[in-house]
């Protein structure tokens, strides 16, 4: 059973690489899933990605893991990826309040921010 779920894992996340392969990865002629770590995955579907593809991410990982990245490596490209990161925490995540989400892990996870001045 396990060999079989490895296996359906490894074919979506296959599917999402291939979906996103051309605009986010350099080299994508070379990628196999076992190359791309789960966290550089999320973060290229997430910027590159489609509606259906960001929401393939929730059959892969836990919201939870999702969330992480998206606040620690999406967020802190503020204020370039704002509208993206408005969508993102609206329509994924359901969060009630995005600019108030935005801003505090903002504060949170930009050291530059954080340790300059």
């Amino acid at each position: 059973m396990a060999q079989k779920s490895n296996h359906i894992y490894n074919v979506k996340k296959r599917a999402l690489i291939e979906a996103v392969a051309k605009k986010a990865f350099w080299s994508y002629c070379k990628i196999t899933p076992s190359k791309v770590a789960d966290g550089k995955l999320i973060e290229k579907v997430l910027v590159h990605g489609d509606d259906a593809q960001r929401f393939a991410l929730l059959e892969l990982f836990p919201v939870e893991k999702i969330q992480k990245v998206w606040e620690r490596q999406l967020i802190i490209q503020e204020p370039r990826l704002h509208d993206l990161n408005r969508k993102i925490a609206s329509s994924l995540f359901h969060i009630s309040n995005p600019e108030e989400h935005i801003s505090k892990s903002y504060k949170k996870y930009n050291l530059y921010d954080r340790f300059s001045g």
